[in-house]
């Protein structure tokens, strides 16, 4: 018995169709990290540490640590050994709390979404830039959140945030983002 030719091909296509999307959903996964690390690396540069952090401790490297997925380390290899201030990017995997003592700035994947609370109770007012991905991450008291709008990446800011960490964000910088509150109950844009 010889099955039909046209709905075997038709299967196959659909097939390759089906893979070749996924494999292009995870590049633009993929790019978006990319993309994010580089905004991570300019919020850096828009970011003064107060002069007893670690930050400023002298330390010729300035330690990106990330939460969440470890393959952010391969998207963000881009901005490992560039410079912020005369200041070497070095890039940290964490996967548990206690890594944060070497932080200068904190990347928290939305993986990492169930353990938010315990995230910022952890960093409490360290002067640590932090910086995530979930509609929550500002009003949970973390600093900078990045969204989607229209299909490009944007960023909200807590400034209250920063500021009880002793970190002063540029006007620059505030004047890109969507400026949130931490208590506020008013809608996200």
């Amino acid at each position: 018995m010889k099955l039909p030719a046209f709905p075997i091909i038709i299967a196959i296509i659909i097939l390759l169709t089906v893979k070749l999307g996924a494999t292009v959903a995870q590049a633009e996964v993929g790019n978006e990290y990319v993309v994010k690390a580089a905004m991570v690396r300019n919020f850096a540069k828009f970011t003064h540490w107060p002069e007893n952090s670690p930050a400023k401790d002298g330390n010729a490297t300035m330690t990106v640590c990330l939460m969440g997925d470890e393959s952010l380390l391969e998207s963000f290899a881009g901005i490992r050994g560039k410079t912020v201030e005369g200041r070497t990017i070095e890039l940290k995997w964490i996967d548990n709390l206690t890594g944060l003592t070497d932080c200068d700035l904190l990347f928290v994947n939305r993986e990492s979404r169930a353990n938010m609370a315990r995230i910022m109770e952890a960093v409490g007012n360290r002067p640590i830039l932090t910086i995530g991905e979930t509609r929550e991450f500002t009003r949970a008291g973390g600093m900078i959140t990045f969204f989607l709008n229209k299909g490009r990446i944007r960023f909200r800011i807590n400034p209250e945030a920063a500021r009880h960490s002793g970190l002063k964000l540029s006007s620059s910088l505030l004047e890109l983002a969507t400026i949130v509150h931490q208590h506020s109950s008013k809608q996200i844009q």
